[in-house]
């Protein structure tokens, strides 16, 4: 099973058309356990460098309070009392991560087929939650990574229209349209979403009396 799911993984990376036709046939089933392997992997990795990073900054914090004068050396023992909470918060963190993850694959599979139907493509529901679990390999490989993340996410797009295109046996422009709408709609949404933020605050700011 690791072979498998090392081969796979491999050819999703260097050879993503070839594999999305070769697991074309796969269960769902098949898709959802390499979906997860790959996320228990991304993890615990993400877990590791969260706890690392929070637990770091956490020190830094109390390293500078340490400094102040007279009351310093008070304050930095009371708040190193609450290590142990940020590691926990931290390991909250990280597993509200996976069970988004781990449920909202689904979420995102369904809403991805609103708009493969939109662009006339007609294998079904469960190629489409197939391939978006198959396209996240990139995001999870890489996902952990600070920065380097953002590549996978692209890399992951970038899958997502190729599998939509095989799977669904689709034109690459409507399969890019396949994921630029959705994409498109929610920053139209955000923006929306913030310029009714900021109308609220001027007409709440207007009515303040001003001395």
């Amino acid at each position: 099973m690791f072979d498998d799911l090392m081969n796979e993984m491999k050819g999703f990376l260097m050879a993503p058309s070839a594999t999305f036709g070769k697991t074309r046939g796969k269960s769902l089933a098949a898709a959802y356990q390499y979906f997860v392997a790959l996320l228990v992997i991304f993890t615990v990795l993400f877990g590791v460098v969260v706890v690392s990073l929070g637990f770091s900054m956490f020190t830094t914090m109390v390293n500078q309070m340490a400094v102040i004068p007279i009351i310093g050396g008070v304050m930095a023992g009371a708040v190193a009392n609450f290590s142990t909470f940020i590691i926990s918060l931290n390991v909250f963190f990280v597993y509200l991560v996976f069970l988004a993850l781990f449920m909202g694959i689904f979420v995102l599979g369904l809403k991805t087929h609103v708009f493969v139907l939109l662009m006339g493509g007609e294998k079904g529901v469960v190629q489409t939650v197939k391939t978006t679990m198959y396209a996240a390999t990139p995001a999870l490989l890489l996902g952990w990574i600070p920065f380097v993340s953002i590549i996978g996410c692209i890399w992951s797009l970038a899958l997502l229209v190729i599998g939509i295109k095989e799977n669904h046996q689709m034109e690459i422009g409507n399969a890019v349209l396949v994921v630029i709408i959705p994409i498109v709609l929610s920053i139209i949404l955000i923006g929306l979403g913030h310029a009714v933020i900021l109308a609220f605050m001027g007409a709440t700011s207007a009515l303040i009396p001003h001395f």
